[in-house]
Parts: structure tokens; sequence; C-alpha cells
């Protein structure tokens, strides 16, 4: 009796060590379809306890960086321009826009990036609305959630964050213990350069040879004595929305630019016929509040 108890109790261990220890290697091995992607990055326990801030995110550009069907005319427009036609690249090179719309895309299998080609392809091109529907749908699957700043892009360029770790721009304790991850403190969330991780080029890039809406930020706002992050502006400060507000926040765009109109009438006078004619005298003033040039995509 004591033999099967102690086995029982062995085993109960044992599962209890493999739902502790499970989290911290979810980011390992290839997915060979979209739902094993998903499963390895699942931010369901996120949910739990951040359901305010997932009801923010569902419905932001990061919740939908994938299917936002400006992305995915973008996407489709470069397989059929780029991959299709120009030499040396392939299919599987969509992975140079995967790499920011879905970072988590470097646990895919090869397969898996020329399926998902397909599917932005038939999302963006197929006659038949109900194909073109299930397809967005597999697709919306992939986005930029949780683990992705809060994890992969927590600490920088070429910085090698840890697996097991969530990242946070607070010290708040360790929170996560409970479902298996380590809570670390990462002062870079709080600055641009996380953003400027897929909203710039790499380091290694001349800036002239790719001018981002990152480069226009500095050149034309920090540089003129300016001090906002990007999260200051996009998550409303110290309130961190993750809303992530952008041109799709019709008031957010308003509130970027002031637009000024006087008109008045007066006459043209037609040169070649000495007509005088008709017409409006339009001064126009837009002024640009945001820090960055826009629009810019």
């Amino acid at each position: 009796m004591s033999v099967s108890t102690g086995r029982i109790s062995c085993l109960i261990l044992f599962a209890v060590i493999s739902i502790i220890v499970s989290p911290q290697a979810v980011f390992s091995g290839q997915a060979a379809t979209i739902d094993e992607l998903v499963s390895m990055y699942d931010i369901k326990k996120c949910v739990e306890c951040h359901e305010d801030k997932y009801e923010e995110w569902k419905t932001s550009s990061m919740g939908n960086s994938v299917s936002d069907p400006r992305v995915l005319k973008g996407m489709r427009t470069f397989i059929r321009l780029a991959l299709d036609k120009e030499q040396g690249l392939g299919r599987k090179d969509l992975k140079i826009c995967l790499d920011c719309h879905v970072p988590q895309i470097k646990n895919a299998a090869p397969e898996l990036i020329l399926h998902i080609g397909d599917l932005i392809l038939t999302a963006v091109e197929d006659e038949d609305v109900s194909r073109r529907e299930s397809a967005t749908k597999d697709l919306s699957k992939l986005n930029i959630n949780c683990f992705v700043c809060h994890n992969m892009k927590s600490l920088g360029f070429g910085k090698q964050t840890q697996e097991g770790v969530i990242y946070g721009p607070e010290d708040v304790g360790n929170p996560h213990e409970e479902i298996g991850f380590r809570t670390i403190k990462s002062e870079f969330m709080t600055t641009s350069g996380l953003c400027a991780q897929c909203h710039h080029c790499p380091p290694d890039v001349a800036w002239k040879e790719c001018p981002t809406i990152y480069t226009s930020y500095i050149e034309d706002f920090i540089s003129k004595g300016h001090k906002e992050t990007c999260q200051d502006c996009h998550m409303d400060g110290d309130r961190r929305s993750h809303k992530f507000y952008g041109p799709n926040d019709l008031d957010f765009l308003k509130s970027s630019i002031t637009l000024a109109v006087n008109a008045r009438p007066t006459k043209y006078v037609d040169i070649y016929t000495n007509d005088k004619l008709r017409a409006v005298a339009l001064e126009v003033k837009l002024t640009n509040h945001a820090g960055h040039e826009i629009p810019h995509g």
C-alpha cells in the first residue's frame, strides 16, 4: 500500500512540476501550423489577471498586426512585386515582413511561412468571399501579443531575453511565479527604443538607406529638444493604454494636426481670352503636432 501511495504521490508531484515548468519552454521548437504557433505563445494566463489590457489590445493595431486590411494589402503587394519577381527572393522571404508583424514567426517551420503567404493572397485576391473571410480569420490568430513586448523585445536589438521571464517597466515583485514565470524590471521598456525594433531598421542599416517613422522622430522631434517617448503619446502616458492609439483612432488623429482654411471669393482673368472668371482664393495652414512625419507607413 505504501509503495502505491508513493507512486501516486510521485506522479502528482511530477504533474505539478510539469505545470510550473512548462511555460518556460513554450518558446522552443518549430510550429507546423498556425494553431501550434499560437499555442507556443498562449496568452490565456495573461488575460486572467489583465483582462482590461487584453480588451484594449485585441482591437488595437498590435492585436491585428497581420489581419488588418492595410497590412494584408501591403504584404500581398510585397509578395507579388518583390518575392515573385526579384531574383534571389522567394516566398520564404515573407519572413522579412513577419519578423515584425508577428515576431513569433521565428518558431515557424518554413512550410508554415509559405502557407501564411498563400493565406494572405487568398484573403486579398480570392473572388470567393467565404474563402477570403476564412483566410482572414486564420490570419487573425497571428499578432503582436503580450510575449512579444514583455519578453521577446524587452531588452533591445540583439539582446537575448530569458525564457520563463515576464519583463515589465516597473519593479512589481514576482506576481507571475504561480504560473511559472519570473518577473524582471526592464528600464528599456520605457524608452522609444522598444518601439524602434519594429518601426525602424536594424542598427547595421544606414538611416539614409532606410528612412523610417523612427528616423523622423529622432531628426525632427528629439533633435529639436522634445522629450516625449512613443509610449507618452501612443499609450497615453502613465495610463499605459494597450489600445496603442494611432491613425485608426479618429480622435487621436485629430489631435495630431491643426487644419485652418481661409477662403474668399475673387476673380480670375484668363490671359488668353481676357475673360474674368469667378474663383475662390484659398489659404490652407496645416500644422503637424505629432512627434514624427505623417502619414507614414
